[in-house]
């Protein structure tokens, strides 16, 4: 079936397996299967508008609306909903069914539900069972973290997006059971390792491409249990450490000198075409462990999934973003531990059968339209009714919402309570302000900053010349790992990450050892030698 979308009037493909697969997901209310329509926009605006609902990376001061004690927020003093300190939130001062109301059959549901989204608090933001963690966004049982963004089990994270069982990092993307490392991305039990990509089980070195099992490396690529090499040449104990030496890293100069070395070392190997391990019948790039899993980027343990990022421990999911441990779910985005949620954002442990909610958790279920509920059953637009009652009003919603163009659709971009440019979706589908408001996004203008008379730490960044100043644990950590200081912001240094991660985007090229056609997220247009998987493991084994 091939159909135009609305937003961008692209053409796009509805395949029978994506038709079995809404199928598959409608929700049984009552007894009686409510199928869900096929999408109207195309697989990226579709992403697009779920992504412009996620805010992982600016903070604010402002007041807890209830006990008034000042707090860190994703919500912006400006934005007018009501926002609580965690301990009002999660406390039993307040109840959310207050806010609840009729639905009338007059109006869109989406208008009804941003008035609702208006008036019920919200936490200030996604921190979890974690200490000193304030500064951080979807962040679950950490410590001692700072400016990081979905940090797990971790500790002494700074500067840092997707840290997991990892202790003691700086500037990383990606890192699973990490220590002391730095400027790393998409890497797996490393140790001491700096400015570093595709590494696993590596200690003790730098500027290191998919290197695994290795130690005391330096400028290398996809070595493989090896020691004491600088840019793939073995040398001895001595020979390394005098090399490593003569560079004099801890001086700024020379650091950004090694990274282009660096560069330009790596650009001359052969890459693989995609990362995919231990999988069948998948494809995207990132993906480990899964099966009948397409179109699916940064994954684990999927079964039968499609157009997904960033997700793990799932099965029977499509359109969805951020889901760990969620089945059965469509056009969702941030899931924990959740399942049969469909056109919601943030459900979080062991919330089941919800539909277009946003901020539901801890068992809530069978509630259609709410916001911020907790264990609350058989609520529509916050208000409760007997388990009779909702399967009886839903189907009558839900076919409302057909003659309205609403049911199979998310969110629209005027519910969001962020504006375009403070959201993940402005990282990914880059936006102007113009565009943004064109499109129905908000916008948030970013106040000129006042330069300041010389400071103690603070450094004007070199890239966007905002001022930022360095913390003591971080500086403690740059002396300890005989590194300089940043000479760019926060955001300008994730940025900078962010860029040298493959795209989310399969291109068809052909194996440049082959000549065997191959998908990969290299496009044609890029200089880098791709191999396909079996040409690649023949290269570095």
């Amino acid at each position: 079936m091939q159909k135009t979308c609305r937003q961008c009037a692209k053409q796009f493909k509805i395949t029978r397996e994506d038709l079995e697969h809404l199928d598959k997901v409608s929700p049984i209310i009552g007894g009686q299967k409510q199928q869900i329509l096929p999408p109207t926009l195309c697989q990226d605006c579709r992403r697009q508008r779920r992504l412009a609902f996620r805010n992982e990376q600016y903070i604010y001061l402002r007041k807890c609306d209830l006990c008034k004690t000042d707090i860190i927020t994703i919500y912006s003093p400006d934005k007018p909903l009501p926002v609580y300190c965690s301990k009002c939130w999660w406390g039993d001062d307040w109840d959310p069914l207050e806010c609840g109301r009729n639905f009338d059959f007059s109006r869109p549901f989406f208008d009804q539900f941003k008035e609702l989204s208006a008036k019920v608090p919200v936490p200030p933001n996604m921190v979890f069972s974690s200490e000193n963690c304030e500064y951080c966004g979807f962040c679950v049982n950490s410590r001692n973290s700072y400016l990081s963004s979905r940090v797990g089990d971790s500790e002494d994270i700074y500067y840092s997006y997707l840290a997991v069982g990892s202790q003691n990092c700086t500037d990383c993307y990606n890192i699973i059971n990490c220590q002391l490392c730095y400027e790393c991305i998409d890497c797996w039990n490393c140790y001491a390792t700096v400015f570093s990509r595709l590494c696993k089980t590596t200690s003790d070195s730098a500027f290191c491409y998919d290197c695994i099992g290795c130690k005391n490396c330096f400028g290398c690529f996809g070595l493989r249990n090896a020691e004491y090499y600088f840019f793939n040449q073995k040398c001895s104990k001595e020979e390394y450490e005098k090399k490593v030496r003569a560079l004099q890293l801890e001086k700024p100069e020379n650091l950004e000198r090694a990274k282009e070395m660096f560069e330009k070392f790596i650009l001359e190997k052969p890459h693989r075409a995609t990362i995919i391990n231990n999988c069948q019948n998948v494809s995207g790039d990132f993906i480990v462990d899964s099966k009948d899993a397409h179109d699916c980027y940064d994954i684990e343990k999927i079964e039968s999934a499609k157009n997904v990022w960033s997700s793990e421990y799932s099965k029977d999911i499509y359109d969805c973003d951020f889901i760990y441990g969620g089945e059965k779910c469509y056009e969702n985005m941030s899931n924990a531990n959740s399942n049969g949620i469909l056109f919601s954002a943030v459900a979080i442990t062991g919330v089941n059968d919800c539909l277009y909610s946003a901020l539901v958790c801890n068992g809530t279920q069978n509630c259609f339209g709410c916001a911020s509920l907790k264990k609350q059953k058989h609520c529509i637009l916050n208000k409760q009714y007997s388990k009779e009652e909702y399967e009886n009003l839903v189907p009558k919603i839900i076919e409302h919402m057909k003659k309205t163009g609403e049911w199979g659709e998310f969110f629209p971009a005027t519910l969001s309570n962020f504006a375009y440019n403070e959201t993940v979706a402005q990282s990914y589908f880059p936006l102007t302000k113009e565009q943004a408001l064109t499109n129905g996004f908000m916008w948030k203008d970013r106040e000129t900053q006042q330069k300041h008379a010389a400071a103690e730490n603070l450094i004007t960044c070199k890239t966007c010349n905002k001022q930022f100043k360095l913390v003591a644990a971080e500086i403690e950590f740059y002396k300890k790992m005989h590194l300089p200081p940043p000479a760019k912001c926060h955001d300008c240094r994730h940025a900078a990450r962010g860029a040298l991660r493959r795209p989310r985007r399969l291109y068809p090229r052909t194996c440049d050892k082959c000549q065997d056609p191959i998908q990969t997220t290299f496009a044609p247009t890029r200089p880098e030698t791709v191999y396909c998987e079996s040409c690649y493991l023949k290269e570095v084994y």
